[in-house]
């Protein structure tokens, strides 16, 4: 019963307290207008009970649930329902204790919260989802409100797990995070984490790769600067005041990278800022090099089939040769490693790819319906040294190539293509085929980057363009041709 007063109040208590607030200014507005008569309650002025009743209200919700805060820092493993049970204990109207340890734990690299009943896809999932990012957000900014930049380190880090494992809960996914040896070894460096980006569960989850934790189980400050869009997260009204996830973003110190800008400079200005504030701090830093989501694929039964890696952009990304990967990320590394080296601050710069397979069928980009029973695998590859010599394009060559080999992509690419041609070829043509793919095996990602938008597409149009393809295969046409035949897939979208 307790618990119910408390889940009514988290979720309604604020309209009765707006409703309080409208009611007082009504009744403000009658006064000055002279038709309501002074004294209410003990010859109180009934605004000043109203809006006092509100503003009580707020205060005592929210710093009821400052313990929780606490919890997760000290709890980053704890059950996301036994954290949703403390908190609308907390809120309920009985007394409500909170525990110094949890009763429940999960494990951060094996969550399973599948059923086993048949997947399903609902909008009502992904309101869920806002609705607890706010309130994770609002506790996050809460810390850092009132206790400061310092302290939303550790408590952030900490809601962060409950929030990557509560997600999970929601979508009710498999997800499963592999490491190396390695990592530990590169913990004392500097660490620059490099995700592909194919949904907003990226974002996430990716706090279960992060993650850092004391000899006695509670958080670290382990949560790195992320480079965010500056026009999703602080441009955006919703995401910014509403849901609050900006706000939360700005305090905890995150970098806003202006995307549409046009102004000449942006981008090395937005490279000098990250490398100033990696060498004045201890954490690590995130990026998502393809600098948005890819498209979502499907398979030939109309089934979500993940995303894709190179159909990432708009047209003119799109047709542009290696367009799906920005050097961003490997100019802050290298700067970094620099910035070491001139400053004499001693230490190494080590880049860590990880790939995330599966989010984009959970939900895809375009789509707002979440589908359950989802399986998402996180592998986190070898940490890559880097040096303050190295070239950054170079370095931008050595990330990409680490994300695809985790994501296999070019094995999956190449077993869809060849599963697909069977149906449309004779067997000498798709001998021959077969023989000119090999021999595009080792021309850079061109010919698997055609097939890769072409399955992004509309499945009415996989026919004509994978026949397409396999002729100019087979007629060994040149890398312009090709590139024509991926401005042609381009143009589609």
């Amino acid at each position: 019963m307790n618990r119910w007063a408390g889940r009514l109040e988290l979720h309604w208590g604020w309209l009765r307290d707006w409703f309080f607030i409208v009611v007082s200014l009504w009744i403000l507005g009658g006064r000055i207008a002279g038709w309501v008569e002074w004294g209410f309650l003990w010859d109180w002025p009934a605004e000043v009970v109203f809006l006092g009743l509100a503003l009580y209200s707020r205060w005592w919700r929210w710093h009821a649930l400052a313990v929780l805060q606490e919890f997760a820092r000290l709890n980053p493993r704890v059950h996301p329902s036994e954290f949703f049970e403390h908190l609308h204990g907390r809120l309920g109207f009985l007394p409500h204790r909170v525990p110094a340890k949890a009763a429940r734990l999960v494990d951060p690299d094996r969550l399973d919260f599948r059923t086993g009943k048949k997947p399903g896809q609902s909008l009502w999932l992904l309101l869920r989802g806002v609705y607890d990012t706010f309130l994770f957000a609002t506790l996050a900014y809460k810390a850092f409100r009132w206790k400061g930049a310092k302290y939303i380190g550790a408590i952030g880090s900490g809601l962060s797990m409950v929030w990557a494992a509560r997600v999970a809960q929601l979508a009710r996914m498999k997800v499963s995070v592999e490491r190396t040896p390695s990592l530990e070894e590169a913990k004392q460096a500097k660490i620059i984490y490099v995700l592909n980006h194919t949904s907003f569960f990226d974002f996430c989850l990716a706090p279960l790769a992060y993650r850092r934790e004391n000899k006695d189980g509670s958080a670290k400050s382990f949560t790195p600067s992320i480079m965010v869009a500056k026009d999703h997260f602080k441009d955006n009204f919703f995401l910014y005041r509403v849901i609050g996830l900006g706000r939360m973003l700005e305090a905890w110190g995150m970098i806003f990278v202006d995307r549409k800008s046009k102004e000449k400079g942006t981008a090395e200005r937005a490279v000098r800022l990250t490398v100033k504030k990696l060498l004045a701090s201890s954490i690590p830093f995130a990026v998502y090099p393809q600098g948005t989501r890819a498209r979502g694929q499907r398979d030939r039964y109309g089934r979500r089939w993940d995303a894709g890696y190179f159909c990432v952009g708009k047209r003119d990304r799109l047709n542009k040769e290696e367009g799906h990967f920005k050097k961003g990320a490997a100019y802050v590394a290298v700067e970094l490693a620099a910035g070491l080296v001139k400053h004499r601050l001693g230490g190494k710069v080590f880049v860590v790819p990880v790939a995330m397979a599966g989010p984009g069928t959970a939900c895809p980009k375009g789509s707002w319906k979440v589908q359950t029973e989802t399986e998402v695998l996180i592998k986190m590859g070898e940490p890559m040294p880097v040096d303050s010599q190295m070239k950054a394009p170079d370095l931008a060559q050595a990330m990409d190539t680490a994300l695809q080999n985790l994501l296999e992509v070019r094995t999956r690419l190449e077993r869809r293509f060849f599963t697909d041609l069977r149906e449309l070829l004779e067997p000498q043509a798709l001998e021959e085929v077969s023989v000119a793919f090999k021999e595009w095996r080792g021309r850079g990602n061109l010919l698997y980057a055609v097939i890769d938008c072409l399955y992004a597409l509309p499945k009415r149009r996989w026919r004509p363009l994978l026949l397409e393809l396999s002729h100019a295969l087979r007629q060994e046409n040149s890398k312009e041709e090709l590139t024509k035949l991926k401005e042609k897939v381009a143009n589609y979208f």
